[in-house]
């Protein structure tokens, strides 16, 4: 038996074989934290693939589920006792109630401290969050707390910027 792939997931592979994302993250955090999110416009939203590595281990089955969220402010200096500070709330500019924020993205899910993914989101088309960050929390998102879905401390950090071709 033959399998087809589907014209989206055609396109999908052939727009990231032959396209530069129109943005990208660059992961850096504590422990060691690294990794890159690009994003690429696609069909009314984004692409997002991402890569992350070194992410903490859990004593469950050697793995782990974070909090992933664009943020509103722009720069991931850590310039206090608090981290990530500067990174402010969730990216929200309608007002939504969490998890409706344009930021609030899919959790990460790692095996042995790695998350890799590719995903389509509809929230918002890349040329929107370039100058915001993304963050990764020390914990899932519980999809329902306001207003950040109880994910605890901020323990990774990207700037998204703008691909120069």
């Amino acid at each position: 038996m033959e399998i087809k792939l589907t014209t989206l997931t055609t396109d999908i592979l052939k727009m990231i074989t032959n396209k530069k994302p129109s943005a990208f993250a660059v992961i850096s955090g504590k422990e060691g934290i690294q990794g890159t999110v690009c994003f690429y416009s696609c069909l009314k939203g984004s692409l997002m693939i991402y890569e992350i590595k070194n992410l903490p281990i859990s004593d469950i089955s050697q793995g782990g589920v974070y909090a992933f969220h664009i943020h509103a402010g722009k720069i991931c200096k850590n310039l206090t006792e608090i981290p990530y500070e500067k990174t402010l709330g969730h990216f929200n500019p309608q007002e939504c109630k969490h998890p409706y924020h344009i930021g609030d993205l899919p959790p990460l899910f790692s095996t042995k401290g790695i998350a890799w993914a590719m995903i389509y989101i509809d929230k918002f088309k890349p040329d929107e969050i370039i100058g915001r960050t993304i963050v990764i929390h020390e914990h899932a998102d519980d999809f329902h707390s306001q207003p950040s879905g109880n994910s605890g401390n901020k323990i990774a950090c990207g700037e998204i910027k703008k691909f120069m071709k």
